[in-house]
């Protein structure tokens, strides 16, 4: 097991290996995003490879410790922070079969989307600082999953809402995207709230924030304490992972470049949150996992109905992905950990796929709107056959990667809560539904015209056609392609469950589950049946009696079920008032008190200046002239003449003498 990575020189503890080259696997992407920060318009068009090799780098680095971590073996570094001899404040990186399976998904997709991005934001002309943010993100993904210590888990996993914050808006100059960019942070920062209060809750009730330690701590800590703390926990991984009801952001988030968009739903942001919940599951009783089974149910089938209705195709799989997320959280309510993963690994693959195939049809159209769409097959046909991949992989089709992981969760779902398993196969239903839809929708038809605004030298004599995009392009698609088709066989009985065996999932199964296997299907068979005929060919099912039912159903998940009206009502608009209030209160009891304060300062300042200067002034300004003038008289008198003094003395003997007499 340690020969097997004997090019990195492990040193050997009592649990793990000490491996210190670990730090560069989130430190490669972090040191991309330094240099391209500081001197990417210098590097030009090459500050994508530098993006590239980081990643790639990284991705090598994981594969390598993956013969000993399928053998049990897990890999730490740490260092001391704040310690002051208290070993709590020892944090480090740790790679055990959960992290190692997040980091081959993060770095090997994350690796093939800037590929990808090199075509697609070609003509960018912030191409660099787009390379930047992209190893950013990525940097901050791998501390997130790597953290062997809550503190450094939440420093990353901050830096990861910032760093979508930045991609999201990364067009800024239009407005919608700006928004989408504050509609996030904010968002994600009410998640947040909820998670640093666990984190605080946890460090008071159970002195420790190691993961290493969480069993001892499940042990320890009673039982509505955990279930608070788990359920405060669950409250950030709902604000990353956009459930119901915070998934709000997540469809504006489109606003952003598309491959920005295939990293946040497959490989990053919103994965973030189930890996979140699977690496604290000791800290979740029974009650915390009611919650989690709710929530997730109710936003897998409520994502569903509104996939259904979507006209732009990236809004499409934005509702898709919050379905699935659901989904995998449903599967972490009945307490299959493993079947989550695994559905978060083949999910990362085929819909990383389908978000890159999107592009590929806006990049070649310029359009998003299924109703400008149509007869691409034609036109594209290395991106439609992609795509086909991608729609029957995630709809579940037989023996593909989505076929393997949902049939986990199905099977896991019929074993433990029989009516989870009935509600799950609808949301499949409906996943095959909207995805197959989307997919005709785009691919099959008449041509539609297409407001392409390519450079007249691309295309040439055929202006107004969409064309195949560049290989740049297409070969990371193609890659992908193979993990939404052979990715899930590392779940499956075939090959004996390896991925399940990493997971310390014991309870696995040598044979497929027959009856879980027709359900299953017929799922897929039902929602492809109502995507050609209702979604494609327009025909009306319900009966006339029922129709206006069915047109106001429709409406209402059309739009959304007016969920950001309603939080436009009763929470954005009151704040609004309410902050309005308190600047009109500011502006007029505050300002004013301290501007009256002022005024009356001012003014007496002034009474007390013309005080002074007409009265005080005056007063001694007179008596300096009444002395100026007295002194004036005496020096006339004062001669230095006797005879004169003699006279005066004389006279002034005269009129005393004068007075007297009278």
């Amino acid at each position: 097991m340690i020969e097997s990575a004997a090019a990195v020189h492990y040193v050997s503890t009592a649990s793990s290996l000490v491996a210190p080259q670990l730090r560069w696997i989130p430190l490669l992407p972090l040191l991309a995003f330094t240099i391209l920060i500081l001197m990417g318009r210098r590097l030009g068009r090459f500050s994508a490879w530098v993006a590239v090799a980081a990643l790639a780098t990284a991705c090598g680095m994981t594969l390598s410790l993956g013969h000993a971590v399928f053998h049990g073996q897990r890999f730490a570094v740490s260092w001391p922070w704040l310690a002051f001899g208290n070993p709590r404040w020892v944090i480090g990186l740790a790679v055990d079969g959960l992290s190692w399976l997040m980091l081959m998904i993060v770095t090997s997709i994350g690796t093939m989307i800037a590929l990808y991005s090199i075509g697609y934001m070609h003509h960018d002309p912030r191409f660099s600082r787009f390379f930047a943010y992209f190893s950013l993100f990525c940097a901050s993904m791998l501390g997130l999953v790597m953290a062997d210590h809550f503190v450094l888990l939440y420093a990353c996993w901050e830096l990861v809402g910032l760093c979508s914050y930045l991609l999201i808006s990364f067009w800024f100059e239009k407005p919608a995207a700006a928004a989408a960019g504050r509609k996030a942070f904010i968002t994600t920062r009410i998640g947040d709230t909820g998670l640093l209060l666990g984190i605080l809750l946890l460090m008071v009730m159970g002195s420790t924030l190691h993961f290493a330690e969480l069993e001892a701590l499940r042990a320890q800590l009673p039982v509505p304490a955990l279930t608070l703390i788990s359920l405060l926990i669950f409250i950030g991984a709902m604000g990353k992972s956009a459930q119901v009801p915070l998934h709000v952001w997540l469809p504006d988030a489109m606003e952003g470049p598309t491959p920005v968009s295939a990293l946040i739903h497959a490989a990053t942001m919103v994965a973030a949150g189930v890996y979140l919940v699977a690496r604290t599951f000791p800290l979740f009783t029974p009650a915390s996992l009611q919650v989690v089974l709710v929530i997730g149910l109710i936003t897998h089938l409520f994502a569903g109905t509104v996939a259904l209705t979507m006209t732009d195709i990236k809004r499409v799989l934005a509702y898709s992905t919050i379905s699935q997320l659901g989904l995998m959280f449903a599967a972490l309510g009945i307490g299959a950990v493993s079947a989550a993963m695994f559905h978060l690994m083949t999910h990362a693959c085929f819909k990383a796929l389908l978000f890159l195939g999107a592009g590929s049809v806006i990049h070649a159209t310029h359009e998003q709107e299924l109703s400008h769409l149509g007869g691409l097959r034609r036109e594209m046909p290395v991106t439609a056959t992609l795509f086909l991949i991608a729609s029957l992989s995630m709809g579940g089709g037989l023996f593909l990667s989505g076929f393997w992981s949902k049939d986990a969760i199905l099977l896991a779902a019929s074993q433990t809560h029989p009516w989870v398993m009935w509600a799950l196969l609808v949301g499949a239903t409906m996943t095959a539904g909207y995805i197959f839809r989307l997919y005709l929708c785009c691919f099959h038809g008449a041509s539609a015209p297409h407001s392409t605004h390519h450079a007249h030298a691309r295309l040439g004599d055929h202006e107004g056609r969409a064309e195949e995009s560049p290989v740049i392009m297409v070969a990371p698609m193609a890659v992908l392609s193979i993990g939404a088709l052979c990715a899930g066989l590392v779940g499956s009985p075939w090959l004996g469950q390896p991925l399940f065996h990493l997971l310390g999932d014991l309870h696995v199964h040598e044979h497929v589950d027959l009856p879980i296997l027709v359900w299953s299907t017929l799922a897929l068979v039902v929602g492809f049946t109502f995507a050609w005929n209702v979604g494609f060919k327009r025909r009306a099912l319900l009966p006339e009696g029922w129709r206006t039912l069915g047109k106001a159903l429709y409406t209402l998940a059309a739009n959304k079920y007016y969920v950001d009206e309603l939080y436009q009502r009763v929470i954005i608009q009151p704040f609004t008032r309410l902050a309005s209030a308190f600047a009109t209160f500011d502006l007029r009891v505050i300002d004013g008190a301290v501007n009256g304060a002022g005024a009356a300062g001012d003014a007496l300042g002034k009474g007390h200046e013309r005080f002074d200067r007409l009265v005080v002034d005056r007063v001694v300004n007179g008596t300096g002239t009444m002395v100026r003038g007295v002194g004036g008289v005496l020096r006339w008198l004062q001669t230095g003449i006797i005879q004169q003094y003699l006279l005066v003395i004389v006279v002034g003997v005269v009129v005393l003498s004068v007075f007297l007499r009278r």
